[in-house]
């Protein structure tokens, strides 16, 4: 999906009309097929060494082999064409095999939460952070999670070919038009909740989802999964890494960010159906979480008719 994904995103333009894209595939090995750890073969590769041709924008994929050490003849191809390449991206462990180079040394960048840490460890010289789904700095993106590759490939399309074309791909994909970077890696509250022993509390998030209207403190949480207040609080630090409260209001300002995207709500009804106490609120939170207010991001993100 780290290369399927801002593939799908790519192909859009050329069928709806709005423009199009020219792809082609590297890889590290020879032969024109690559198999990935999921068992799928992908067709039509050529290994990077072999190519010549111009490269507007290079995207550097993830998967099990990023994390290895790289040769030094794909570490030396990438620093010789790097100056010629408009912009250089990496999706989700991606940023490893970019990292190798040297070329995001003093750089602001993220990857994948599972292996931030990691990264950290091994290049000393780069201004890791944890949240964001995708950063840019300069020519360079880095991505967290295989869904955030969507994002990024989305992103480009609107430098490219403007909002609109992007809002297009967007629905005609079926996705929500892309997040900004901005925007926390969710995909860690996912991962704890997998590995959740107690089903009671994997069953909270949906719960409170689909209640976000009602007043959702500790100790209505607390009912939920029949524990004490006491004991449900510090359960859920331990396995949220969060307070409740915070957790609680950073799925309303999710759920609020899908109705700014589709434009149906105005911020009054759009606090009111989220849960939260007015406008004023609602506000706060945003930018507290995604850096921007409301209306900047409907302006920026929302669908437009």
């Amino acid at each position: 999906m780290d290369l399927t994904g801002p593939a799908d995103v790519f192909s859009v333009p050329a069928a709806i009309g709005k423009g199009k894209y020219s792809l082609h595939m590297l890889s590290t090995t020879d032969g024109r097929s690559v198999q990935s750890t999921g068992g799928v073969t992908i067709a039509n590769a050529c290994k990077f060494s072999q190519y010549a041709g111009p490269i507007d924008t290079l995207i550097i994929i993830g998967g099990e082999g990023s994390l290895e050490h790289q040769s030094p003849e794909l570490l030396q191809w990438l620093r010789r064409r790097s100056p010629h390449i408009r912009r250089i991206a990496s999706v989700c462990t991606g940023a490893f095999i970019l990292a190798a180079t040297g070329l995001l040394d003093g750089r602001r960048v993220t990857t994948h939460w599972r292996y931030i840490d990691l990264l950290i460890e091994r290049y000393k010289n780069l201004k890791v952070e944890r949240d964001p789904i995708f950063i840019k700095d300069g020519k360079f993106y880095t991505t967290a999670g295989v869904s955030a590759g969507v994002d990024l490939a989305l992103a480009f399309v609107e430098e490219d070919l403007g909002h609109e074309v992007a809002a297009n791909v967007a629905r005609e994909l079926v996705i929500f038009l892309r997040r900004p970077g901005s925007q926390a890696q969710y995909s860690t509250l996912l991962a704890q909740q997998a590995t959740m022993s107690d089903v009671r509390m994997r069953g909270l998030p949906a719960h409170v989802e689909s209640h976000l209207t009602r007043k959702l403190g500790v100790s209505e949480l607390a009912a939920f999964v029949a524990m004490s207040p006491r004991t449900f609080a510090r359960q859920f630090e331990a396995n949220f890494n969060t307070t409740p409260a915070r957790w609680v209001r950073s799925l309303r300002v999710e759920a609020a960010r899908q109705h700014l995207e589709s434009r149906n709500l105005s911020l009054k009804e759009i606090a009111r159906v989220t849960g939260f106490r007015d406008e004023q609120a609602l506000r706060r939170a945003f930018e507290d979480q995604l850096k921007m207010n409301p209306k900047e991001y409907r302006e920026r993100f929302g669908l437009r008719a």
